[in-house]
């Protein structure tokens, strides 16, 4: 580690802890809240860089939890540039580019708001911070014991992307088997709607069990297949998977 880069860090740490208790322009908050005017935001705070501003927001829609990361460049009118379910991509393949500093203050961000839920919590006051929900953990606590498959990610995108690269089979989300995983990818544009994906799986009796925000995030049965469709299907696209089991009878890896 070098100390141009514990410099900068260091920067990073005083510009979004001094910024993290600051309003936001009206205009950013309006944005957010045009975006998914049902949602409820929390605003987590801000850093800059490079004449431009960046503001965290956390986006609960009833069982839906996510980010929002705002960008406003000097000058300019600000726009939406990620959204998802969880911040550890929120910005990789960004349009536009967000500096990999940036998103490392706003990963600390999330982590000083976190922390701050928790003390909330202890003191019987969670509800003014909502849970951002493991979308893929929760998969993943129920699928690996059986299977032997890991999603490792909370960003519904690349749940997405690692069911259509890995040990899995896809198929039809309207006649999906028990067991299929459900997906429906966050979808945005800059200057909004936010369309919060989410993804579960498929019980018996066409009963989804995802995690649920309106309950710590809990994994719950909040949906059914057709409500899950109707929900999802034409905003965010649905798509299911099974994973493929081996020749040999044996679970796949990851």
């Amino acid at each position: 580690m070098t100390i141009a880069f514990l410099l900068l860090t260091l920067c990073l740490c005083i510009c979004f802890h001094a910024s993290a208790q600051s309003p936001n322009p009206p205009a950013v908050t309006d944005l957010v809240q045009r975006a998914d005017p049902q949602g409820h935001i929390e605003y987590c705070g801000q850093v800059s860089m490079n004449e431009a501003h960046y503001y965290l927001f956390v986006l609960t829609h009833q069982e839906l939890s996510g980010i929002v990361l705002v960008q406003h460049p000097a000058g300019r009118a600000p726009i939406i540039a990620d959204a998802d379910t969880s911040i550890f991509l929120l910005g990789y393949n960004s349009r536009p580019y967000v500096p990999r500093p940036v998103l490392e203050a706003i990963k600390e961000l999330l982590r000083t708001r976190n922390l701050k839920r928790k003390r909330l919590a202890r003191g019987g006051t969670s509800a003014q911070l909502g849970e951002i929900s493991a979308v893929g953990h929760d998969i993943d606590q129920v699928l690996y014991p059986v299977s032997g498959f890991r999603l490792r990610s909370d960003s519904t995108r690349e749940i997405l992307q690692l069911l259509r690269t890995g040990s899995t089979v896809s198929v039809d989300p309207k006649t999906a088997p028990p067991g299929s995983i459900i997906v429906s990818p966050t979808q945005f544009s800059y200057d909004g709607p936010i369309f919060l994906g989410h993804a579960g799986i498929l019980g018996r009796d066409g009963a989804i069990y995802s995690a649920d925000a309106r309950y710590e995030g809990r994994l719950t049965k909040n949906f059914t297949l057709t409500s899950w469709l109707t929900r999802f299907s034409g905003t965010n696209g649905t798509y299911a998977f099974v994973v493929r089991a081996r020749l040999d009878g044996s679970a796949p890896g990851t």
